[in-house]
């Protein structure tokens, strides 16, 4: 899925490492037919930042400062939430709009609901009645079970799961593998690390570590 129908060029935002996984994987859908390949460029502070990577679309400008044209829409491809929420809330404000794009190997059950911006990586799972939240960030084998929901601008990594009925509030990071359990709440801003178990609920600005996940306060909130 790609809802770029209105668009009359799509830019990547952040030309790092995960920008310039979602060029190839755009690139590799629209060679199948999947989405057309109508891509003009990145946005990043670095003008420089893809030299030498091979791909063959210049960096447009900073995004910070980037004044969108009628018909220009926006993939996000930045991986900490809170930077996601400011970047997008900035280009919205001056005119841009978020495109939501879901890999064709993605399974995303029809009775699930995807917010503006939402991207699914490949092979990720979002299964029945899911809610994701605008600008959410499904990355690949990462899966959402049943009834489970997202707030806005969270970011889930690879092999990160939630269980049936389980829900993040606003701007929630899980890291690798990372997971929360059947019914468990995880309040906004805060993260659950690499191969952690959140089972049981979270407060607002937490870091989760270990299994079962200890909590303590998560210091660095802009993340």
């Amino acid at each position: 899925m790609f809802d770029s129908s209105s668009c009359d060029r799509i830019l990547i935002i952040g030309a790092g490492g995960f920008g310039r996984e979602l060029w190839h994987w755009l690139q590799a859908a629209a060679a199948d037919g999947a989405v057309p390949a109508r891509v003009a460029g990145f946005l990043d502070r670095d003008p420089r930042r893809l030299d030498d990577t091979g791909i063959d679309r210049p960096v447009l400008g900073d995004p910070a400062t980037f004044q969108p044209a009628a018909g220009d829409g926006f993939l996000l491809a930045i991986g900490i939430p809170g930077v996601r929420r400011a970047v997008a809330s900035d280009l919205l404000s001056r005119g841009g709009q978020l495109l939501s794009f879901v890999h064709p190997t993605a399974l995303v059950v029809p009775t699930a609901r995807l917010g503006a911006g939402a991207i699914v990586c490949p092979l990720a799972i979002v299964s029945d009645a899911v809610t994701l939240g605008r600008g959410t960030l499904v990355n690949y084998h990462a899966s959402l079970g049943h009834d489970a929901a997202t707030g806005d601008f969270c970011v889930l990594s690879p092999n990160a799961a939630l269980g049936g009925h389980a829900r993040l509030d606003d701007d929630v990071f899980l890291g690798l593998s990372a997971s929360v359990g059947p019914g468990k709440r995880i309040g906004a801003r805060s993260k659950v690390a690499a191969n952690s178990a959140a089972l049981a609920d979270v407060p607002a600005d937490t870091l989760v570590v270990g299994v079962p996940g200890r909590c303590s306060p998560l210091v660095d909130k802009s993340a």
